[in-house]
């Protein structure tokens, strides 16, 4: 804790705080300690056991420094902040509250999925808009895992996206999480000098200009259905699940038609739902031959099965779903089957759809090109 109340009821800064006197924790108001010295990092906390809700202790060394390297941030460019706002409607207690509306979540120790979901929703129903920055151990594992995925952000610009703030360098970096790739995560990283930019511009607004080539789309395709053969007889149990899914469509997940394996840009967060929801956009464009985006969105999400989706804690609802079938309805029109009208109405096109040689032969002089600002398309080699 940084910030204390003294007996005149003034918030101190445990930088100019003194032993001699006494000091109260803004939340439970219940007595604080001083803690400093050459050695310690100038904090506070509690004096004896406390239940306050609002505060979480004991804080590692990385989090006391990490809050006030947002907070002089944000002094050195002009925003007005608040250091560990207490916010009595939602009994929490952001990090770094800045101009009154943006919360700042410095997460450098794990927590369950359940309580980050629950302090994100808080925020969001009370208006706040909550950015959770991760500490080094959580934002430098290579791996993706669940409770990863809630700290992960979107937008049309960036794409998906996380925050790591390396507080002994003075930087933030940005994760891109391009796509999945062999049940790996293909990603881009940026770093931003806190000492030369605003946090929140690099919060909200900075991007990364790049792309991603696949120049052998057709290979690629192949690889796909050999990896999910594999992972069938390897028994994966959510591969077997959609296995499940198909065969009771007298289909097998390896052996669909090769519409459905394109792009070959699957999706960060998924393990194969992609393929799920693509082949349900096929059929209801087949039955209805012509509609608008929209309730081509509503008849396919009424087909899926409810489990088939997972909502994170920082991603809009059906944000996965609608980044999916967007990019299939972007690879549709390139291969032309389907069409935009004036009208803006989707327009199916029977003849257009290519069998397994017809493919092959498309993508003989073609690569699949995916990039940042947010884009799919494909380039003639």
């Amino acid at each position: 804790m940084l910030i204390a109340k003294n007996d005149a009821q003034q918030m101190i800064s445990s930088h100019e705080a003194v032993k001699s006197e006494i000091y109260y924790c803004p939340c439970c108001q219940n007595e604080v300690v001083l803690k400093k010295g050459k050695i310690k990092f100038p904090h506070f906390a509690h004096k004896t056991l406390s239940n306050c809700e609002a505060t979480s202790e004991p804080e590692t060394l990385e989090h006391l420094k990490g809050k006030s390297l947002i907070a002089r941030n944000c002094a050195t460019f002009g925003l007005a902040y608040e250091l560990e706002a207490y916010l009595p409607e939602i009994n929490q207690r952001a990090d770094v509250l800045i101009q009154n509306k943006l919360a700042i979540e410095f997460q450098c120790s794990s927590l369950s999925i359940e309580r980050l979901i629950e302090r994100t929703t808080q925020y969001k129903k009370h208006d706040y808009q909550v950015f959770w920055v991760l500490g080094s151990r959580l934002g430098t594992q290579k791996h993706l895992t669940e409770l990863k995925k809630h700290f992960i952000y979107f937008d049309c610009f960036r794409g998906y996206i996380d925050f790591c703030l390396l507080v002994e360098d003075n930087l933030l970096v940005v994760t891109y999480y391009l796509f999945s790739k062999n049940k790996k995560i293909v990603t881009r990283k940026k770093q931003f000098s806190l000492g030369e930019i605003s946090l929140v511009n690099i919060l909200t607004e900075c991007g990364l200009k790049t792309e991603y080539l696949i120049q052998q789309p057709f290979e690629e395709m192949l690889n796909r259905r050999k990896q999910l053969s594999d992972q069938l007889l390897c028994s994966d149990n959510i591969v077997k699940d959609l296995q499940e899914y198909f065969y009771q469509h007298n289909l097998h997940l390896a052996h669909l038609p090769p519409y459905l394996y394109f792009p070959n840009f699957f999706h960060p967060l998924l393990r194969g739902e992609d393929i799920r929801i693509r082949w349900l956009t096929f059929e209801v464009l087949q039955n209805k031959k012509m509609l608008t985006y929209r309730e081509l969105q509503q008849d396919v999400l009424e087909n899926l099965p409810p489990e088939a989706m997972d909502d994170y804690a920082n991603l809009g609802k059906h944000q996965v779903f609608d980044y999916c079938l967007s990019l299939y309805v972007s690879f549709l029109q390139e291969i032309k089957v389907v069409k935009l009208s004036g009208s803006n109405m989707l327009c199916f096109n029977e003849e257009s759809v290519m069998n397994n040689e017809q493919f092959k032969k498309f993508f003989k002089k073609r690569s699949e090109r995916l990039t940042l600002p947010l884009k799919y398309d494909m380039i003639i080699k």
